[in-house]
């Protein structure tokens, strides 16, 4: 019983971790295509990426907390989200101007445009997640009569 239950919650981590990787990914494709970074991607690069994602992906279980109203939640993985993307990026020496305030006010407005586009992903994914059980439990009602 405590096996598969470790298992379950292994199972559960692993989607969560491959869904941010996926959307994180997709991103940084969509970054890329835009030739806003101006260095050519290096494996450091798309590795560091995909492990923020990915913890970006384990963070989004904390949306299950019922406890925490919505709001709380969304500001708290919004400021993890920044310092884990500040990391990755501090990593890949792309904050090096740092110093600079008009700097900050650039990458805040980036991150949010960057952040709010990863919701619409997200928004697309579980709408047509949706769609596609109102249409299996459609069809499922239909076979019955």
């Amino acid at each position: 019983m405590k096996a598969r239950l470790t298992m379950k919650l292994l199972m559960k981590n692993m989607r969560y971790f491959v869904r941010g990787v996926t959307i994180g990914s997709t991103l940084y494709l969509l970054i890329i295509a835009s030739g806003y970074q101006s260095t050519p991607p290096t494996v450091k690069n798309i590795l560091s990426v995909m492990l923020m994602s990915g913890l970006i992906g384990l963070l989004s279980q904390i949306f299950e907390i019922e406890s925490l109203s919505y709001l709380v939640v969304l500001i708290g993985h919004l400021i993890i989200t920044f310092t884990l993307v500040s990391a990755m990026m501090a990593y890949n020496g792309w904050l090096d101007q740092w110093q600079m305030p008009q700097f900050w006010m650039s990458y805040l407005l980036e991150f949010v445009i960057v952040y709010g586009l990863a919701w619409v992903i997200i928004y697309l994914i579980i709408t047509t997640k949706i769609r596609r059980i109102n249409q299996a439990l459609k069809k499922r009602n239909l076979d019955k009569k």
